[in-house]
């Protein structure tokens, strides 16, 4: 049954109000601030908590005067019948935006509370939150050893996967032969609990993921189901064939859905009750660009100079423009009134690399009044205190890590009634607290995803070191659009993107019968469909 949290005194009035409107929903107290939660993963059903990377999350609207909290967005909608906010709408349709303002709901009035935030109902009867997010994002000492971060890394690793485990007949997991996937897959196997993983590789040839899982599969003899590549069933620019109904945001992962439904189909076959994924790995361990700029936030600038320099020379980029973005005094503010002011702006990517919003873009077939409700939402919505006072390094983590609860969040309330739930092992609060450092402690380790490789030394073989690369899933998008590319275009000519009068018809037609530039267009595509199957399912 759908529940919605007030305080206390408002109760009963608001139990009355929606039983007169005959909605089936559930009316509680807030937690009382004796019994609020601590600033753990392990949180109680009855809790209001929401997680650092808001896989878990609380939201936010008013009857009245009358505070109304939920876990959900829907009961708040199926209370308050709000309309869907178009300004919202038009946000989602932009490349990577901001994480506080990707809070917004896509109904009026509805909002999710910050991040890694515990709610209850303080001794006058109000509604207090308290925040613990500049603890979780706080890095790691300074002065600690890499053995000791590892070290550290790999026992809370262990504590997330036991917790996530514990009381499971079956656990599955995902194996994509990449180091995220697979660490989480060999300690999953190592549990007391059958285990089973899943692959899907692709048709591109230069993809070696799929013999890299096979192996791994074998050196741990763990049951490894194998699905259809991706390239067979991406679906990103096509609308589905059955519309679900109510959602609370667009599905990111539209494109995946084929391969979803035939994973938790198969994993529920096995038993299992619970998918561990992979996502989260590359924002806590890759080192990104940004964190070379901590060196200088210690006052070591030559060292800083260094790190930098050797980041623009591994990528290939110009040394001395690399080190001006790095360097660069412009402010979240005025970098974001750039970005809002230049549609559709081609920023080099040593240059978006060191900025505070990579890749942050109103695209030029956006129509001009969804321009402007994107530019008049964004100033009418500040950033939190807590997200100005980050520095860029965590700025960056933090959005990407936001993001990919977000995902987490939709899968999982998208296959609610399977009975299979997803799960993101370094999306938890406690990963996310061992994992930040400083640059210093990954200096003189040159292998990717340094921390989290270090810390499985002994029990991942060595053929697993010696196969590490990057691995490029583009070719699947590429050859899906090829398949898909006349009802793409079919499709947003009749959608309500069109006629809502949020996409410019004309510009997309252009750019489609055009020569494709790069991915970045597939994911504008991709993202317009995903947008149009949301819009079908809600708007009224």
């Amino acid at each position: 049954m759908a529940e919605l949290y007030t305080t206390s005194g408002n109760v009963q009035k608001i139990s009355h109000f929606l039983r007169s409107s005959s909605n089936n929903i559930t009316v509680r107290p807030l937690p009382t601030h004796e019994a609020s939660a601590p600033n753990t993963d392990s949180t109680a059903d009855s809790e209001l908590v929401s997680s650092v990377s808001r896989h878990r999350s609380v939201y936010r609207s008013k009857l009245g005067p009358v505070d109304l909290l939920s876990t959900s967005v829907k009961p708040l909608v199926d209370a308050l019948n709000p309309a869907i906010n178009m300004s919202r709408v038009a946000l989602g349709l932009c490349r990577n935006p901001p994480g506080w303002v990707r809070r917004i709901s896509y109904w009026e009035n509805i909002a999710a509370l910050p991040p890694a935030t515990t709610v209850c109902e303080d001794e006058h009867g109000s509604v207090q939150s308290t925040s613990y997010f500049a603890d979780a994002l706080s890095l790691q000492d300074s002065t600690l050893s890499f053995s000791d971060v590892s070290q550290h890394v790999y026992t809370v690793l262990n504590s997330v996967l036991r917790r996530l485990a514990e009381g499971r007949t079956h656990v599955s997991a995902d194996l994509s032969g990449g180091v995220d996937s697979t660490v989480i897959s060999v300690l999953l196997a190592a549990q007391n609990v059958p285990f089973t993983a899943f692959h899907a590789g692709t048709d591109d040839k230069d993809n070696r993921d799929t013999q890299l899982a096979q192996k791994i599969a074998e050196h741990f003899t763990i049951d490894l189901i194998k699905l259809d590549s991706f390239t067979k069933s991406t679906a990103g620019f096509t609308i589905p064939d059955e519309l679900r109904g109510f959602s609370e945001a667009p599905r990111a992962w539209h494109a995946n859905l084929p391969h979803l439904t035939a994973l938790v189909r198969s994993a529920r076959e096995r038993g299992s009750s619970i998918h561990c994924l992979g996502i989260g790995g590359d924002e806590l361990f890759e080192p990104m660009p940004a964190q070379a700029l901590l060196y200088f936030k210690q006052g070591e600038k030559m060292r800083a100079i260094k790190a930098i320099s050797s980041v623009a020379a591994a990528a290939r980029w110009p040394k001395v423009s690399t080190l001006r973005a790095a360097f660069s005094p412009e402010t979240k503010q005025r970098e974001l009134h750039r970005r809002l002011t230049r549609r559709d702006q081609n920023i080099p990517e040593n240059i978006d690399a060191f900025s505070w919003f990579p890749d942050f873009t109103l695209p030029s077939w956006l129509s001009e009044e969804a321009t402007e409700q994107v530019i008049e939402l964004m100033r009418a919505t500040p950033i939190p205190p807590e997200e100005e006072e980050l520095d860029k390094y965590r700025f960056h983590i933090y959005g990407s890590l936001e993001f990919q609860g977000e995902v987490l969040r939709g899968m999982n309330e998208y296959f609610s009634e399977t009975g299979l739930e997803f799960a993101a092992p370094y999306l938890e609060d406690d990963m996310i607290r061992s994992s930040l450092v400083y640059p210093g402690v990954l200096s003189g380790h040159g292998m990717s995803k340094p921390v989290i490789l270090e810390a499985m030394k002994g029990t991942l073989p060595e053929f697993f070191y010696r196969d590490i690369y990057k691995s490029d899933y583009s070719f699947d998008l590429y050859q899906d659009y090829e398949r898909s590319k006349e009802n793409f275009l079919k499709m947003i000519g009749d959608s309500l993107l069109a006629e809502l009068n949020l996409v410019d018809i004309d510009t997309v037609r252009t750019i489609a019968n055009s020569p494709l530039d790069s991915s970045e267009t597939l994911y504008d595509f991709e993202r317009m469909t995903h947008m149009e199957v949301w819009l079908r399912e809600n708007y009224v």
